[in-house]
């Protein structure tokens, strides 16, 4: 897929232990939310600590990797597709990198260091932002968006993955103008003084508008919604 000279982008499950990296990295982001006070947004239980949830995380990397393969299933609504950012690291030089969990791939100079993954669905919009009757979304956008359903990077490996999500962002970008799409939409956490909506800014996003959504014995969860024009 896209390329930058210091980054990768692939399809999940192309490489052995795609699906134990976005796990562990998934697991990794808890603790890291927390403290950055961030903890409301999923939570303090280990993703992977959640019924059902590695199975069905397991399945959803086989179905895109799947649907990556077949045109046919590329062109329908609401198909997941989920990509892996690669870091670029010289196989002995100084952002070599090699703790137990480390997933890398190999080629014959480098090492790609998996830093980070993001869920795109296209021609798709949850149904919690359609339950919202004060967002508002173009009827043309709907049946030509991608739309960001998550997006992590990988905590564990430190200053390694700065600049990976701004290359999953871009990636994905050119992946929908690829697919001549309109738009390109998500809806981040509201929480602790909207640092990740005022990052989604930074990357040239526009907020839509604001909404919430009501959880059990719990404060509501508050969500912005985002778009980019393709």
């Amino acid at each position: 897929m896209t390329t930058s000279p210091k980054f990768r982008i692939r399809d999940a499950g192309a490489v052995e232990g795609d699906d134990q990296f976005v796990i562990a990295a998934f697991d990794a982001v808890i603790p890291y939310l927390t403290s950055i006070g961030s903890h409301e947004q999923w939570g303090t239980i280990p993703f992977s600590h959640r019924e059902g949830w590695v199975d069905e995380t397991v399945q959803q990397i086989k179905d895109s990797s799947k649907s990556s393969a077949l045109q046919d299933d590329q062109n329908k609504n609401g198909v997941l597709r989920i990509f892996i950012v690669e870091k670029k690291c010289n196989a002995d030089g100084p952002e070599y990198f090699d703790p137990p969990l480390a997933h890398y791939r190999v080629s014959s100079d480098r090492r790609y260091l998996s830093v980070g993954f993001a869920f795109v669905r296209e021609n798709w919009i949850p149904g919690y932002i359609e339950s919202q009757r004060h967002l508002q979304v173009p009827e043309s956008e709907r049946e030509s968006n991608i739309y960001l359903e998550v997006m992590v990077t990988d905590s564990r490996v430190g200053s390694l993955r700065r600049g990976a999500g701004s290359a999953l962002i871009q990636g994905i970008r050119d992946y929908g103008r690829k697919k001549q799409k309109k738009a390109f939409w998500l809806d981040g956490w509201a929480g602790n003084d909207k640092k990740l909506v005022r990052y989604y800014k930074n990357q040239g996003f526009e907020v839509v508008g604001d909404f919430s959504l009501p959880r059990a014995n719990k404060a509501p969860w508050v969500g912005t919604l985002m778009q980019m024009d393709i």
